[in-house]
């Protein structure tokens, strides 16, 4: 009787050792690791090893190898189609001493110099649970989900038979295996305290061709008055836009733009830009990175500069909603991630108030912020005198806002558009 070695995963159902005198040792980072830790230890010539997930009643526990297959490592594999494969498979029976002279100058223990593998058509392996995410918090699925070894998470606008028919290896370090050009599908290890999928070390990718679900658009309009022109001109191009108008109240503007979309995530679009022809609104959130927000470039004409201020931006619809009780910029008050492509051409100077207002805004957000390098460049050119119509209105707004912090004035009365409109009528009349 050979010598048999179970390696005992957590977090999965264990299937009693078949064989008498099993030594049961603790899954360490690979099953290469967990040989080498163990291999003085063997006594026969040949050694059965395989993982506590795997039921053995199918499998025929007395085979011996062919004298011409006597140094090769023997490993059987899944070919159900409910089971999950791979050739890199979880029951194995190794010969000694040739795994002993080959273990020195072995990386991964598929380099072994002679692996038979074996298919079966019914070699049971513990199913891996299957579990939708929404996009807008994939975290809240993986964390209220069992703790299983590893989990199956998908988008919830994909069908389930999208869902590849494979198993995990564990020949190597445990990895996070994704699918797809936007990662709606992946087989995830159990890690604990996961912030974001990029926490996890090692992630392996594959190509699968599937529909992705494009984001809402929602054109979000105060006073502005180009908004009927552009919104008209928007939805021309792009029919799936919608618009929430008048509503008073940045953070209530926003959150009734995310009641308007029926996706996850929705991009915001201002009355007072122009949206370049490149920009085609096919941009997907990270599914592997935490939820947030995402902003892209626009390019100032007044004081020529190009950062996210006024761009549009690809909202989290939940992050929205939560945002109860913001900082001075709405959007920074949740995490945020930059996307440098050129989304419009920025229209501020249509009025001399919103010339003003725009620039008494930012200039009061950017003078609040820890200077950088950036903040202070952006500043400036705000402070300059630009080109355009109203362009004086642009500085005006940019040198009040300066002298309002001066004044030790409380920076929050610039979210409120109605005092800010006041405010302008008594210092411009």
């Amino acid at each position: 009787m050979f010598d048999s070695v179970q390696v005992r995963f957590k977090n999965t159902k264990h299937w009693p050792s078949p064989f008498a005198n099993t030594r049961e040792v603790p899954f360490v980072e690979s099953y290469l690791t967990v040989l080498k830790s163990l291999i003085e230890d063997i006594n026969t010539e040949y050694f059965w090893f395989f993982a506590n997930f795997m039921d053995l009643k199918t499998m025929d526990l007395d085979y011996i190898p062919e004298q011409h297959q006597k140094n090769q490592i023997h490993v059987w594999y899944n070919t159900h189609p409910l089971g999950g494969i791979n050739k890199e498979g979880n029951v194995f029976l190794i010969p000694t001493e040739a795994f002993k002279k080959q273990i020195g100058s072995l990386k991964y223990l598929r380099d072994f110099q002679d692996i038979n593998y074996h298919a079966h058509d019914n070699l049971f392996q513990n199913l891996i649970a299957k579990t939708t995410f929404k996009l807008k918090d994939p975290y809240l699925a993986y964390h209220n989900s069992e703790p299983y070894y590893y989990k199956w998470l998908f988008n919830k606008d994909l069908d389930l038979k999208n869902i590849p028919n494979f198993f995990p290896s564990y020949w190597e370090d445990v990895k996070l295996y994704t699918w797809g050009k936007t990662n709606d599908i992946m087989l995830v290890p159990h890690k604990e305290n996961l912030k974001q999928f990029y926490d996890i070390d090692r992630i392996v990718h594959f190509d699968l061709d599937y529909e992705v679900k494009p984001m809402d658009i929602v054109f979000i309009s105060y006073d502005e008055p180009g908004a009927e022109a552009r919104y008209n001109k928007l939805k021309k191009r792009f029919p799936r836009a919608k618009w929430s108008r008048g509503v008073i109240g940045q953070t209530l503007a926003y959150m009734a733009g995310a009641l308007m979309s029926e996706t996850d995530y929705f991009f915001a679009v201002f009355p007072k830009i122009d949206i370049v022809d490149d920009f085609q609104f096919d941009f997907q959130p990270d599914r592997l990175k935490h939820p947030c927000h995402y902003i892209f470039n626009c390019y100032n004409k007044v004081i020529d500069c190009t950062y996210g201020h006024d761009g549009v931006i690809l909202y989290n619809k939940k992050l929205v909603m939560e945002t109860t009780k913001p900082g001075l910029d709405f959007t920074l008050s949740q995490p945020v991630q930059t996307v440098n492509v050129l989304s419009a051409i920025n229209t501020l100077d249509e009025t001399p108030l919103l010339a003003w207002r725009t620039a008494f805004r930012e200039v009061i957000k950017l003078k609040l912020q820890k200077p950088t390098v950036e903040s202070n460049y952006r500043l400036k050119k705000w402070l300059a005198m630009g080109k355009g119509k109203n362009a004086e209105w642009v500085n005006k707004g940019a040198l009040d806002g300066v002298e309002f912090l001066a004044q030790g004035k409380d920076p929050y009365m610039s979210y409120d558009f109605i005092w800010i409109k006041k405010y302008f009528e008594e210092r411009h009349g």
